[in-house]
């Protein structure tokens, strides 16, 4: 990948569709002239149709979930299907991070959500990551398990949308020192794609991007995509700061 590829989590933010749209509006503004990125917002379910109209004439911004529901018939309450969210606009969705497989999804429920985004054609996030490192590195077989129960015989034409984000646990929502030095970033970034390779053995898993996502800001950033030799990043609560997240941006455009 020669665009980087940033991914905006609001997760259950902001409070208001107004502010939704000013920071999508102050984003959208200053980034027609960056280079070499591709940012992805991803609001609650609630602010999808807002965000797409601030976005819907940029070349630089793309919309996305947050999760999906897959499952037959209609009966299902509180849940958003993969149709809606592509009626809404959505090129890309997030499965599998870390919060909601704390809440409810199991591997199995992750695959299932996983090959139901594909087959409708998003652009689609697999979030990966341990929760915590051991001396004795049985982080290792715990995302080496994530990575095979989700892929294991995945069809080789849905390769071409698929996309890795590494996201360890203990590094989420903590200070800049806390995140992951690229070095070690570096290190699983070789491991996610040997296991990925060994899981799919095809060809074209050599141009699959790998994110990095756990405490990224402003600061931090740019050594860790080109350090971590990762393809892009998932940006929590950064992404909320318009000027922040452009500064962000704009560091990983140079």
């Amino acid at each position: 990948m020669n665009t980087h590829l940033i991914v905006a989590n609001w997760k259950m933010n902001p409070e208001s569709k107004e502010k939704a749209k000013a920071i999508v509006s102050e984003i959208e503004s200053k980034i027609k002239k960056v280079k070499s990125v591709r940012v992805v917002i991803c609001p609650p379910f609630v602010f999808l149709n807002e965000v797409a109209k601030s976005i819907s004439s940029s070349k630089k911004l793309y919309l996305g979930a947050q999760d999906l529901f897959i499952g037959e018939g209609v009966s299902h309450t509180g849940e958003i299907s993969p149709k809606m969210l592509k009626n809404a606009g959505a090129k890309y969705i997030i499965v599998g991070h870390s919060e909601k497989r704390e809440l409810s999804d199991n591997d199995e429920m992750v695959r299932e959500k996983l090959l139901g985004a594909l087959k409708e054609g998003f652009k689609t996030i697999l979030c990966v990551g341990e929760k915590e490192r051991d001396a004795h590195g049985k982080y290792y077989q715990f995302l080496k398990n994530q990575l095979e129960s989700a892929l294991t015989s995945l069809p080789k034409k849905f390769i071409k949308n698929l996309i890795i984000a590494y996201e360890p646990v203990w590094a989420i929502g903590k200070s800049e020192k806390e995140a992951m030095k690229p070095e070690q970033l570096n290190e699983m970034a070789i491991f996610i794609k040997r296991v990925v390779s060994d899981t799919l053995h095809y060809k074209e898993i050599n141009k699959l991007p790998v994110l990095y996502g756990g405490s990224v800001t402003f600061g931090n950033g740019k050594d860790i995509v080109e350090k971590g030799n990762v393809n892009g990043l998932l940006v929590g609560r950064e992404s909320l700061e318009a000027e922040h997240f452009f500064k962000l941006i704009k560091e990983i455009s140079k």
